[in-house]
């Protein structure tokens, strides 16, 4: 019996070496394999390229050449003064609808006349209004809702938007194409700047610096390390050309000409003085070419005992608010300046700074000041400015 089993054993061993060597015939020769391997290299290189060239190239658009950054422009508009009946039309007779404000509006008026500008050189644009907007920070339907109870209109006004008019907000893009459609003015703030590191930083580019066209040496700063994550990052690999270059143009500082320069108890009077445009403030103790452009980004306060240096933390040992600081210092030639940046002291006007930075992003108010010429029935020309805002 067992002979028999060892037979039977023998014979199926026999049996399934004959079947694994009908499989061996067809063992890969080193030729195929190498075919095999370019095939497989050719396709991987392929699905490589595809998703990380291609399909990236499709969605991210092309790179534009980024340039220096102006410190200090020229605003290309001058204002016509205005008569009452075009007064009345633009509800520019209405009362003040502005609640609150500051505990430290100025209710001082200076003796001294400025000078009457008239409507200026024939190279600007002729407009009713320059209209100065606060921190949008991409909300565009507060932005659009405001614009409406303006009466905004693109022939006879001229907007300037104070810096962060994009980033955090969800419409930074729409924004965007508005105001490159209509022409708005703008000023760079610390998320526009930071956004043109990121674009420079994602397209291999050099990072712009800040010039003012004369002997002042131009610099850069970086704001913050970018990562993927980094809100301004991805803003910034969306941006077509048209929109990094509007961003590109806008200044540090914009000089408005003259502006009115009154107490808050009336909207202006014949008295005026320069006005600046700026996102978050000037040094008392420096010219606008010399200004640093870390500080006129960032800047809330002045740190003492000398209060020529900033920082961005109001409530940094020995600080003081700048604007507080700026409005009693007794300087020649002072310019009234306009900015935005500081939402946390909201509405904050005074004689020689206006802040309209009233948080929409964190769904409070959307503020603009408008600025125009008015004309008195016996041909006297008025200065005129008021606020108007919008809930976010």
């Amino acid at each position: 019996m067992s002979e028999r089993l060892l037979k039977d054993q023998n014979v199926q061993n026999n049996y399934m070496d004959e079947e694994y060597a009908e499989f061996e015939e067809f063992t890969l020769s080193n030729k195929v394999k190498w075919i095999i391997g370019i095939v497989g290299g050719v396709f991987t290189i392929g699905i490589l390229y595809l998703f990380v060239v291609l399909i990236p190239s499709y969605y991210i658009p092309e790179a534009s050449e980024l340039s220096d950054i102006v410190k200090v422009g020229e605003l290309n508009a001058t204002l016509s003064p205005l008569e009452d009946p075009r007064i009345k039309q633009l509800g520019l007779d209405a009362p003040y609808d502005y609640e609150g404000g500051d505990d430290d509006l100025d209710n001082e008026e200076s003796d001294e006349k400025g000078d009457i500008d008239t409507i200026g050189t024939s190279s600007k644009k002729v407009v009713e209004r320059i209209i100065l907007i606060g921190d949008i920070h991409g909300h565009y339907l507060a932005f659009r809702k405001l614009l409406r109870k303006l009466k905004y209109n693109s022939k006879s006004d001229h907007i300037i938007m104070l810096g962060d008019f994009i980033s955090k907000g969800p419409d930074s893009l729409q924004v965007l194409d508005f105001a490159i459609n209509n022409n708005l003015g703008c000023i760079i703030g610390n998320h526009e700047y930071a956004v043109l590191q990121n674009y420079a930083l994602f397209h291999h580019l050099t990072v712009p610096k800040f010039t003012d066209n004369s002997s002042h040496s131009s610099s850069r700063f970086t704001i913050k390390d970018s990562f993927n994550s980094d809100p301004e990052f991805l803003l910034a690999k969306k941006l077509q050309p048209k929109h990094i270059q509007y961003i590109n143009h806008c200044p540090l500082m914009l000089k408005l000409g003259e502006v009115p320069l009154h107490k808050w108890s009336n909207f202006g009077g014949i008295k005026s003085a320069p006005g600046i445009a700026v996102h978050a403030g000037i040094r008392w103790d420096l010219s606008l070419e010399d200004q640093i452009p870390e500080d006129t980004l960032e800047m809330r306060s002045y740190v003492g005992p000398f209060f020529n240096e900033t920082t961005s933390d109001p409530h940094e040992k020995h600080s003081i608010s700048w604007s507080k600081y700026y409005n009693k210092k007794n300087l020649p030639n002072k310019n009234v300046v306009y900015y935005g940046h500081d939402a946390r002291r909201g509405l904050n006007l005074k004689k020689y700074t206006k802040g309209i930075d009233t948080g929409c992003d964190r769904g409070e108010k959307l503020t603009a000041m408008m600025i125009w010429l008015q004309k008195t029935p016996t041909g006297v020309i008025h200065y005129a400015e008021r606020p108007v805002h919008v809930n976010c």
